[in-house]
């Protein structure tokens, strides 16, 4: 038997998927099985699953059922010790198989190890942003958002075993659901600061799927409150957890340019948890963290948006308004020049210093200013 089992749920990607699969094939640790399941695909699927040779590669298709109903069955033909899971428009790095089981072998007493995901976009290059999966402190927390990129993880299949397969309800934010079944049940989570694929971003998704996201987010904490057996720490953090979840519902508002929604769902958290309007710098990092992504491509437009429609409970925040639209007009000033994109950072820094123009004292802002000047041409 295989000591990993790569389950890779495929639908109407072809064009990515030939890529993915060779992502696994061209892993430094080569004991693993490949288990393409098509999931229904109208397109190329099945011939570019057919055009490998290479006799660890398994082809399934299935009526379409989802990406959760793919994944399952891919798990129920596993038969390695380990479950990794690869989307098709992901990619897995070289390396991946071979760090996360080393993690394992020093760990022996971990269920899931998640590494980091370097973010891509539709063509494929790097975006010069990793998403960083970090546990928190206690599993507890994890009530309060997903920190882990699917595609970044490995399981024991023993573990899953014990806590069930992917619900098949839910159309987004199923692997979350998992992450808190294994850390309710006792499984050690542990995560390693490397990247070990890619994560492949589609900024337009964010708002076509904005609704269907939150719809789940708020199923998963509807389904782990349901359970009458939850631990006391898990029931203290209930309000806590549907204020982020309904920051999050906010954040998919404004991306939509949904006003009023976004004005809704921010009242509502800060209703639920009244800290968030005590505690505006966090609440304002919270927001800002929704650019670190790519889920928009335009962040500070994004953040105009935000600020220019707060709810009354708010007010801490709408009041410095110009001051967190000017540190993270920065932020994104300085990650652009960090990035080689110097039109982008002087655009930025204009925009800090234009929210901000205490900023033209300030040495680090100027610099990054008149450099992205010279080698953008600006000069």
């Amino acid at each position: 038997m295989p000591e990993v089992s790569v389950i890779i749920p495929a639908y109407n990607q072809g064009h990515y998927l030939k890529e993915a699969i060779q992502s696994v094939l061209e892993q430094t640790h080569p004991d693993f099985e490949v288990i393409v399941v098509d999931d229904g695909s109208t397109d190329e699927t099945p011939q570019v699953v057919h055009g490998f040779t290479d006799r660890r590669v398994c082809y399934i298709r299935q009526e379409n059922r989802g990406l959760s109903g793919a994944r399952n069955t891919g798990i129920r033909r596993a038969t390695g010790r380990y479950l990794t899971f690869l989307d098709s428009d992901d990619l897995f790095l070289p390396e991946k198989l071979e760090i996360l089981l080393e993690g394992f072998y020093r760990n022996p007493d971990c269920g899931m190890l998640a590494g980091q995901a370097i973010l891509i976009d539709e063509k494929g290059r790097r975006l010069g942003k990793t998403f960083e999966s970090r546990m928190p402190a206690e599993s507890a927390a994890l009530l309060l958002g997903n920190p882990f990129h699917v595609g970044s993880v490995l399981l024991l299949k023993s573990w899953q075993e014990r806590v069930g397969f992917f619900d098949e309800s839910l159309r987004s934010y199923e692997d979350w659901d998992l992450w808190l079944r294994l850390a309710k049940a006792g499984c050690q989570i542990r995560t390693i600061d490397r990247p070990v694929s890619m994560y492949r971003f589609h900024t337009a998704q964010m708002t076509r799927n904005g609704s269907q996201m939150t719809r789940n987010s708020f199923a998963v904490l509807d389904k782990i409150y349901r359970e009458p057996d939850l631990p006391d720490r898990w029931r203290e953090l209930r309000d806590q957890a549907y204020a982020y979840a309904y920051v999050r519902a906010a954040a998919h508002c404004y991306l939509a340019l949904d006003f009023e929604a976004g004005r809704a769902n921010l009242e509502k958290a800060a209703t639920l948890h009244p800290a968030l309007a005590l505690n505006p710098d966090a609440l304002a990092n919270r927001l800002a963290g929704m650019t670190d992504l790519p889920k928009t491509n335009e962040p500070l437009v994004f953040l105009e948006n935000v600020y220019n429609h707060l709810p009354n409970a708010l007010q801490s925040l709408r009041s410095r308004k110009r001051h967190y639209l000017g540190v993270a007009a920065a932020n994104l000033a300085f990650e652009a020049y960090r990035q080689g994109q110097y039109r982008l950072a002087r655009q930025r820094m204009a925009r800090a210093i234009g929210y901000q123009p205490r900023y033209l004292v300030n040495r680090g802002v100027l610099s990054v200013l008149f450099k992205s000047l010279l080698r953008s041409g600006g000069l």
